[in-house]
């Protein structure tokens, strides 16, 4: 008689840590990135730059990854609160690549073979090392153009320009653009790069501060 139960449950995140252990930490860590335990890898800061990739849990028992940098000069805002990532506790993505898969589903489009599931130990491994391994190369291809802040301003300035999910990048791509320009010395460039955000127009007291701090990054 054919069982018609599906037995299959979700992992738990003991075994989804175990799981990230063997198919991207031990090959990640060769690379000089550690890992928080959790869901971020990312390398020593260098030149106020880290290069960090990133496990994102999805609803429904999924996961992808996302890669990108952190930038201990760019402050991510929390309502009326500006934070700061100088430190391995701080880390997270300011600007950052999703898979095409990922990026795409914002528009209806499949997420298959961009997308990890945790239902099943095994099927778990399965997609993750799968996952992993199609996005390899095209990571470090990345990774090997981030090591400047010129560099960043030309990725930052073709997201911006690309739009579509870029769009939905959160910090604002233009918000890290802003920033960019304004450590390389582009100060003018930079202010005016901010003033077309309009997600602070009803917040007059964090314009100021961000501008500020703008201007900061430019000392």
């Amino acid at each position: 008689m054919l069982n018609l139960l599906n037995t299959t449950s979700p992992i738990d995140k003991e075994t989804l840590n175990r799981i990230l252990q063997e198919t991207i930490s031990d090959r990640l860590e060769k690379k000089g990135f550690k890992w928080d335990k959790n869901s971020f890898w990312f390398t020593d800061n260098s030149n106020s730059i880290r290069q960090v990739l990133k496990y994102v849990k999805l609803k429904g028992e999924q996961g992808t990854i996302s890669w990108g940098v952190c930038l201990d000069f760019i402050p991510t805002i929390s309502g009326n609160k500006i934070k700061f990532h100088h430190t391995e506790k701080s880390v997270t993505l300011h600007l950052f690549e999703w898979t095409d898969e990922y990026a795409n589903s914002f528009y209806r489009k499949q997420l298959d073979n961009g997308m990890t599931t945790h239902w099943g130990e095994h099927e778990a491994k399965q997609s993750i090392s799968k996952l992993f391994d199609n996005y390899e190369k095209r990571i470090f291809d990345w990774f090997e153009k981030t090591n400047s802040i010129d560099n960043l301003i030309e990725i930052a300035t073709r997201q911006t320009q690309t739009g579509k999910s870029y769009n939905m990048h959160s910090p604002n791509t233009k918000f890290i653009l802003s920033f960019l320009l304004a450590k390389s010395g582009q100060l003018e460039k930079a202010i005016t790069t901010f003033e077309e955000l309009l997600e602070y127009n009803d917040n007059e007291e964090m314009r100021i501060k961000i501008r500020q701090e703008l201007i900061k990054s430019c000392l």
